[in-house]
Order: C-alpha cells, then structure tokens, then sequence
C-alpha cells in the first residue's frame, strides 16, 4: 500500500510547536519540518515487491495520489519496476548484456559490434525507461533504413535490440519490452530467388581456380559443403572404400584468428561421395599430400588441435576465408567470365555478392532437386537443421506441380486414344465398367515430399 506524506510539515506535531506561518489547514495543525522549503513537498512511501521501502518526491499532492495509485496496481500486478534502476542507460545495460551472454565467440564478436556500432552509437546515452515507447524503437528502425543498411542486416540489430530489452523485462527494469510492440513495424523486402549457376559456369569457375584447390571446387559442388567446412577438410574425413565424407569440421575466423570448430549449427554429418569427386580427391592428394595443421579449437585461447588437411594455402596454412575470396575466388570468377578483369586503377575487383563460393553449394541443391532427390535427404546432406528451411530456400527448384499434372493427364488422354484405336482395328468390344485396375491409393503431400 502505497501512502503520500507532506515532507514539509510534521505528522504528528507536538501542541506547544508553533504552526507554519505560510501554510494553514482546517483539518490540522501545519507545524513545519526542517525540510520546509527545500525539494518537492509531497512524497509516496511504499515497498517494492522485494520488501524494499522506496520514496519518490512530486511537486503536487495530485501527481503524489496519481503516482500512489499506479504503485498499487503496479505492485498487486507484479509489474513493478524500481524507478532508480531504470536511469541507466541503454549503453551501460548493453555491456551486462554482452557479459552474460554464453554464445560462441565468432558470434560474441558479432553482437559486441553491432552493440558498440548500431544500438549504442543511437540509442547508448538514453535512460532505458525512455525506451519504453515504441516509437522510440521505430525511429531506431528508420534511422538504421536511411543509412542504407539491407532489411536482413535490420533484423538482426532488431533481434539483439529486442534481447537486450527483453533481458531488462526480466531484470524488472521495463514493464514489457518496446521491440515486441504491434506498432513496431520492420520494413519488408521481397526475397531473392536463388538462382543456381548453369553447369557450364560451375565447371568454368571450378578451373579457373588454383591447381591445389580445384578439387576443393569439386567437393563443394559434389557434396554441397561449405567453403569453411572445404578448408578444414582432412585425410581422415573421406570414406573411398564406402563412398561417403564425414564433415566434423570447419576452419573460420574469429576476428582475424583463424580456428577449427564444429560446421555450422553443431551438425556433425555424413554425405554421399560421387565416384567423380572420389577421383579428384585422389587425384588431388597424389600432386598436393594432405598437410599437417594445428590451429586453436573453437576460440583463439582454445585447445590446439591438430589435423591432415587437404586444402592448404601456398604456406601450408589453413586457408584464409578473406584472402581467399579477394584472390583466388575473384580470379576465378574473372575467368570464367562472371566478373570483368579489374579496371585500370581499380584496387579491387568488382563485388560479386551473389556468387560467392555458396554458390557451388547451390547448384549442388539444384541438381539433386532435379534428380528426384528429397528435401529431407537434401536437408541432411547440406547440414541444414531444420528440412523446413530447406523447402523454403529451394522450393522454386522444386520440380512444378504445374508441369507433372499436364503431363499426367497428357498422358492419360494418349492412353485412352490408344486404347480406343486398338479396340477398334481387333474388333473386340469396348470395355465394361468394372474391369479397369483400382484407383492407386492417394498419397499425402508430405509423404510425396519426402518420397
């Protein structure tokens, strides 16, 4: 229960006190406090949902009423928060964000910049009780938009927005988290189509890579892996005998430090090796013997760990993913006539966003879809976690529904005449009902799917 005292004048003041000669009451005696004069008058006494005895002073003994009242539906309805705690700021309650997150550290990196880049550098000095409004997150939504930031990249500063919100919820600091407001609209962007390389360009970009990595090329398009998954390839991950690749690991980056870690999303998986890519990689290992590398796992600081590599760089080191892409990958595109030679002057080559080496995992999904292949096989084969993602990248590669039922009617209608015509030239009479074979059992669309 929330109550609103006078700071300026006794509660209980004592007869022989003297009253206060600029105040009067006619329901008591106005005796005044040392305080007269100094601060807000009114004040609100309660105790927090912890116990705690909190005060808050107001100018007014109607704002101190309003404020009272709000207290009580606040504290019955548990969404109090403590007003004190809520001054800090955005930028100061980002860092414990940081500091409490356990995700990988490639990824820490990635929040701990977009937090210092693009939450705090616009957000970082106000109070997270002024965050409270959604227009507040809205503005932040068109300011990130005029700087020409691509609606992917929003979201993913909106989600750590909204998870470092969501965090003060929990903490008491907020009553609800602004990000998850109905009037807070992210913008929307039609999404791209894949659309997979012609395999006449695969082959053409395959060669114009170096010698040592051509079959590297190779095993990205005939086994859909990753470029990162490609360089931390070793000796013991391929099963000839079998026929199949193992893909326990992958070389990336955290910062500028390169280390093996698990392939994307923790998913240890197994892949159908083609008699082709078999051969490359035979090949590859006679001219280019698997070298001996150890990099740190996981985290720079982390255990080294040692393995045979297939696909090293003219050092003998774990490929550079960013050394790669502006070297060997550009040049190889230059080759193949996917991107003009650097212009006269130019310090790079020109960007190539929508083919990086991704691309030849693709064209791995497209033609597997053609042959027939499931998405749920094909979602194991890529690594993906989920067959749903899968379906929803790929399914405009999907053979169309369109197609197969003109062809099956095309073909029941050449059937039929057929049959009419042989009829007539045997004379035999025509058919009864009855005889026909029994309609084949429907099948759901998740059992075709996945057939």
């Amino acid at each position: 229960m929330a109550d609103v005292y006078d700071r300026w004048h006794k509660s209980h003041p004592k007869p022989d006190e003297t009253q206060c000669s600029e105040h009067k009451s006619r329901t008591r005696r106005m005796v005044p406090t040392s305080d007269h004069g100094i601060g807000k008058r009114w004040q609100v006494r309660y105790r927090d949902l912890d116990g705690h005895q909190r005060k808050e002073n107001f100018h007014t003994r109607a704002e101190a009423d309003k404020r009272a009242a709000e207290v009580d539906v606040e504290i019955r309805s548990g969404s109090y928060v403590v007003p004190a705690e809520t001054k800090q700021t955005l930028g100061a309650y980002a860092q414990k964000w940081l500091e409490a997150n356990s995700v990988g550290p490639t990824t820490a990196l990635r929040y701990e910049a977009t937090v210092r880049n693009h939450i705090a550098a616009h957000l970082g000095r106000r109070e997270l009780r002024s965050l409270n409004k959604p227009s507040v997150i809205q503005g932040w939504i068109r300011t990130l938009q005029d700087g020409g930031f691509e609606v992917s990249t929003i979201e993913g500063f909106f989600d750590i927005l909204s998870s470092i919100l969501g965090m003060a919820v929990e903490d008491g600091l907020l009553p609800k988290n602004p990000c998850k407001s109905k009037s807070v609209k992210l913008p929307t962007a039609t999404k791209k189509k894949i659309v997979p390389w012609p395999l006449e360009r695969v082959r053409a970009v395959i060669e114009g890579l170096p010698k040592r990595f051509q079959a590297g090329g190779k095993l990205a398009f005939g086994c859909g892996l990753r470029q990162g998954e490609i360089f931390g390839f070793a000796v013991e991950d391929v099963d000839f005998k079998g026929g199949w690749i193992h893909v326990n690991r992958q070389v990336r980056l955290v910062g500028t430090k390169p280390v093996f870690a698990l392939p994307k999303g923790n998913k240890i998986r197994s892949v159908p090796l083609p008699a082709q890519v078999a051969a490359a990689l035979k090949a590859h290992m006679r001219e280019f013997p698997p070298t001996v590398v150890t990099l740190p796992w996981a985290k720079p600081d982390g255990d080294p760990k040692t393995f045979r590599l297939l696909f090293v760089d003219e050092k003998g080191r774990a490929y550079n993913r960013s050394v790669f892409n502006m070297g060997a990958w550009k040049r190889a595109l230059v080759a193949a006539g996917v991107i003009p030679p650097r212009e006269r002057g130019a310090r790079y080559l020109q960007a190539a966003p929508e083919d990086g080496m991704h691309a030849l995992r693709h064209a791995y999904a497209s033609v597997l879809l053609d042959a027939g292949e499931s998405i749920k096989a094909l979602s194991e084969y890529l690594g993906h976690s989920d067959p749903g993602f899968t379906l929803r990248t790929y399914t405009h590669l999907l053979p169309s529904s369109e197609s197969r039922t003109r062809k099956a009617i095309d073909d029941a209608f050449t059937e039929t005449e057929a049959g009419e015509g042989e009829a007539e030239d045997n004379g035999d009479p025509p058919a009864t009902e009855g005889t026909s074979a029994p309609p084949a059992k429907p099948m759901c669309p998740q059992c075709a799917l996945a057939a």
